[in-house]
């Protein structure tokens, strides 16, 4: 604030992130943009694929389920793999913003601006647009999307 700047945050939430990540594309993921190979991809796809789950309402169990999406939750694994499926997009928000965070499926994009005069704050909220377009293309086409009601837009 010395600096006498604006900031623009826009604090994103991804919606069932974990629940919704597709097996396939996780492990094409880890093997031609990560390199990750033999016995140790091996490894990664019995941990997800084949997968069953059930219900259980006062012990009267439904059919078991096959599990196509998501990664297991509360495992060491779970959060690193979901990590290295959105790689990508931070590839994406770096083109459009200098600055952006992520912690498992929580990013914050934000951007400083002095508001000496309107087409700064334009600009701005172009870049800022831009930015968003081209991530929410990326979430759809990973399966993924934001949870609006989690979604917020700060100026500070």
């Amino acid at each position: 604030m010395d600096r006498q700047e604006v900031c623009f945050l826009i604090l994103l939430d991804l919606s069932s992130a974990f629940d919704t990540i597709d097996h396939k594309t996780i492990i094409d993921v880890l093997e031609y943009q990560f390199g990750v190979t033999d016995r140790a991809l091996e490894w990664i796809k019995s941990y997800l694929l084949n997968r069953k789950q059930r219900v259980d309402l006062d012990n009267n169990f439904s059919e078991d389920c096959d599990v196509k999406y998501g990664v297991p939750q509360g495992s060491c694994l779970g959060p690193i793999l979901f990590l290295l499926y959105v790689s990508q997009l931070y590839d994406i928000i770096d083109r459009h913003l200098p600055s952006s965070h992520g912690y498992a499926d929580d990013t914050q994009l934000y951007v400083s601006f002095r508001p000496d005069c309107e087409d700064n704050s334009e600009s701005t909220l172009a870049i800022l647009e831009d930015c968003i377009s081209d991530v929410r293309t990326w979430l759809l086409s990973h399966k993924l999307m934001f949870k609006d009601s989690k979604t917020e837009f700060l100026v500070i």
